[in-house]
């Protein structure tokens, strides 16, 4: 090509955009590229020293720039286009650094051109940005003059009259950060156009934004298949972020990681699809569960779609293989096409979208295709979409398929992380104990509870423990409590958890003084080199020979117990908490040295609480603040039993923990109650909770449980409710899995109990057998009370009324 030929480049974004005070070349401002380029250091005092951090080759454009002379562009080393324009009026010239996206010079003195934005300075001039300058280019965009806009406020860089721009414009300016926008403007001769607008932020020495240089492009001239290519990228665009921060988590990494809430981003996929490409849009989950394969709507957009949500199909693994299921390809297949055998997944699609999308669909010959969502092993579902009458475009196809190949990502991720999480959840239960708030430490009312955080999306290190005294210790016996918290959320925390409980038993079994018992703990924590460190009360409960009982207690670096004084300590505003941030030393793993230990008698009505962090602390609210509220619901709290106590500090201060939560609450019961005399009916929280080992033993405390609730709330219909309670933890024990679940809730008119297992498996009425082994259970508990079952993310929910025959409405 003859030197002489003029070639076209063109520009992206600015990299780097500065203005300096020409003579010595200062450096007055600059924008955040240009701070990047620099080492991010700061603004460096001159435009060479700024060239030479940026590690740019030197040109002439820096001597003419520094020198206050205009550049109309210079190619440089490294495809970059360096321009530079003087200021009118003003002693500054502005230097544009920007990439090359296509260059085809050669060195030597081939001409260029390049083809950039119009450009336009606003500077900050008592309180709003003014315009210093505005290019040819932005005269030739918008048709205006440059002296029908400089020297007047930056707003009227537009000429349209729309208040809504102005402000967008108006905040944009003021941003600390670039800004997009696009509105409708007008030409100086009436016309209409589309006038994009970017503003790049410069900023002084300290910071502070002192002029905006804004880029100013006509983008009227879109084709339609640019604005068809555009929606197809801003799917795909739209389904990658959504997907995306489902699977790689926040990118603040300052933000705990959370589980991808798989459901509300699938939903997003199928509005995404059905808004912008398609008629309509399902995906469909399927799960391998006992033998067969469930495969649920999880998801529906598009005309009478939504209706589909929660359809089931069940297929036996000895089923026929099916086409969808069992398919080696990715690419869309029309439901049409596939042979229509009864009971087959095709068929059952093929006949809830030809129902369901508009009615024209067979006669175009649009069936709705699908496309199977394929995991490392095996399909995870289908992606099923609904096309509009006139057909899927070659390109709209392509966008589908990688939506499909998104969106079996992200099933494929929930499910690793469901399963680590799983894991994880099960082996930090395996080491709590049981539910020792049942059982409870002879002639002592014991509550226990522990919960993982409110997203179910982090497994912590949080316990608790109790140790009731040995049976044969006498009238000397020493019960334990523990309740601690290794640091971390995850499987290695969990572990950590294990190892410290299990150590802080042995050293409990071996010695009373809670104080050395901790020494001991740090000894053993050292040696079995547990790689995390936690923080742990352990206090005992001895029973002295006047029937009293004596505290002691000792604390490496956790939270303080609390100390509520009975009905004698109380006052008009409440009764009397003492914190006991005594005997309070370093947290395990820091090292041995001596542990101080603290006593404290209790008298009948005296409560005593043992928490972690997830209890007072939130996002919103610091522990300090948290401890203040917990104190605070602690002397107000009216319960007559420890269950009611921990119901009503877990309603003051939040029922969804955002951290995992363990609480243990110990009362000492009034004189009347050690005389056998009833409780008295107390209006405390109406509803108490427990958690329960997947073991026969639980049967018999949760019957002792319900019991107990039911006399506190001075209801009649124990004896039926300890039935029912009975007949459903069996089931869930001989039937089920995982931590059993047992709450109880005193309504209006009838006592709701609620038994939660980790079995999907709904219970049945049966025919009893004819040997009396069996189907009399659920029979029994219909004829108490209504009954029915709910499913939930990690099994169900079984619950039964029944009636009380009070209103105290």
């Amino acid at each position: 090509m003859p030197a002489s030929s003029p070639q076209a480049l063109a520009l992206g974004e600015p990299a780097a955009v500065l203005l300096l005070a020409p003579g010595a070349g200062t450096l007055l401002a600059a924008d955040a590229g240009a701070r990047g380029l620099a080492g991010g250091r700061g603004l460096p005092r001159t435009l060479e020293d700024f060239r030479v951090a940026a590690g740019l080759p030197a040109g002439t454009v820096w001597q003419a720039a520094s020198a206050g002379r205009p550049v109309l562009g210079e190619l440089l080393a490294g495809d970059l286009w360096c321009s530079a324009d003087v200021v009118p009026g003003r002693d500054e010239v502005v230097v544009v650094l920007a990439p090359v996206d296509r260059a085809h010079a050669s060195a030597g003195g081939v001409s260029v051109v390049a083809a950039a934005p119009g450009a336009a300075l606003s500077a900050v001039r008592e309180g709003r940005f003014v315009v210093d300058a505005v290019d040819g280019a932005w005269t030739r965009t918008t048709g205006v003059a440059a002296g029908d806009v400089e020297h007047r406020p930056a707003h009227h860089l537009l000429r349209t009259r729309d208040q809504r721009a102005l402000g967008e414009l108006d905040r944009a300016l003021a941003s600390a950060e670039p800004v997009s926008l696009t509105v409708l403007d007008q030409r100086a001769d009436g016309s209409d156009f589309l006038h994009h607008v970017r503003t790049v932020p410069l900023l002084d020495r300290a910071g502070a934004v002192c002029h905006v240089l804004t880029w100013h492009s006509d983008v009227t001239r879109r084709t339609a298949a640019d604005r068809t290519a555009g929606a197809r990228l801003d799917v795909l665009t739209r389904l990658d972020a959504g997907v995306g921060d489902a699977v790689d988590g926040p990118r603040d990494p300052g933000t705990p990681p959370a589980p991808p809430d798989a459901d509300r981003v699938l939903q997003d996929v199928a509005r995404v699809l059905g808004d912008q490409l398609v008629a309509g849009a399902l995906v469909v989950r399927a799960r391998e569960r006992s033998g067969r394969t469930d495969l649920e709507v999880v998801a529906a957009h598009g005309k009478r779609l939504h209706a589909l949500l929660g359809r089931r199909l069940s297929r036996g693994r000895a089923a026929a293989p099916d086409p969808l299921l069992d398919a080696c390809t990715r690419e869309l297949t029309d439901l049409a096409d596939v042979p229509d055998e009864p009971g087959s997944v095709a068929a059952w699609l093929h006949g809830m979208c030809t129902d369901s999308d508009h009615p024209g669909a067979a006669a175009t010959g649009t069936s709705a295709l699908a496309v199977p969502l394929r995991g490392q092993q095996e399909v995870l579902g289908l992606l099923v979409v609904c096309p509009h009458p006139t057909g899927l475009a070659p390109q709209d196809r392509a966008v589908v398929v990688g939506a499909a190949a998104r969106t079996a990502l992200l099933l494929e991720n929930a499910r690793l992380h469901a399963r680590e999480h799983d894991l994880a959840e099960t082996l930090q239960r395996s080491l709590l104990p049981d539910a020792a708030g049942l059982v409870g430490i002879d002639g002592l009312d014991v509550w226990t509870f522990y919960a993982p955080n409110a997203d179910h999306s982090q497994v912590g290190g949080d316990w608790y423990d109790v140790l009731p005294a040995p049976a044969d210790g006498g009238g000397s016996a020493v019960a334990g409590i523990v309740v601690g918290d290794v640091v971390g959320h995850d499987v290695e925390a969990a572990a950590a958890m294990g190892q410290i409980r299990s150590v802080v038993r042995s050293a409990a079994h071996d010695v009373d003084d809670p104080g050395s018992v901790l020494m001991r703990v740090d000894q053993l924590a050292g040696g079995l080199g547990i790689g995390r460190m936690a923080s742990l009360v352990y206090a005992t409960l001895q029973r002295l020979d006047d029937g009293g009982w004596e505290m002691a207690w000792s604390s490496a670096g956790h939270l303080p117990p609390l100390l509520r004084r009975g009905a004698g300590g109380g006052s008009p505003a409440g009764h009397r908490v003492e914190v006991l941030s005594e005997a309070t030393g370093t947290l395990v793993g820091l090292g041995e040295r001596p542990r101080p230990t603290r006593e404290r008698a209790l008298s009948p009505g005296d409560v005593l609480v043992l928490y972690t962090d997830g209890l007072i602390e939130t996002r919103s609210r610091p522990m300090r603040d948290g401890l203040e509220v917990l104190v605070e619901v602690l002397a107000r709290s009216s319960a007559r039993d420890a269950a009611g106590i921990g119901e009503e500090l877990l309603a003051g201060l939040g029922e969804t923990p955002e951290d995992d939560t363990a609480i243990v609450v110990v009362r000492v019961p009034e004189e009347s109650e050690r005389d056998g005399e009833p409780l008295p009916t107390a209006d405390t929280p109406r509803r108490r909770r427990w958690q329960l080992p997947s073991e026969p033993s639980s049967i018999g405390k949760a019957r002792h449980a319900t019991l107990r609730a039911c006399a506190v709330w001075g209801l009649d219909c124990g004896p039926r409710a300890e039935i029912v309670v009975s007949e459903l933890v069996a089931n869930a024990v001989l039937h089920g899995w995982g931590t059993i679940g047992l709450r109880l809730f005193d309504l209006e008119g009838h006592l709701r109990i609620e038994v939660e297992d980790d079995s999907p498996e709904q219970p049945q009425l049966v025919d009893a057998r004819p040997d009396g082994g069996g189907g009399h259970g659920m029979r029994l508990v219909a004829s108490l009370g209504r009954w029915g079952s709910t499913p939930t993310r990690r099994g169900k929910i079984v619950w039964v009324e029944i009636s009380t025959g009070e209103d105290r409405a």
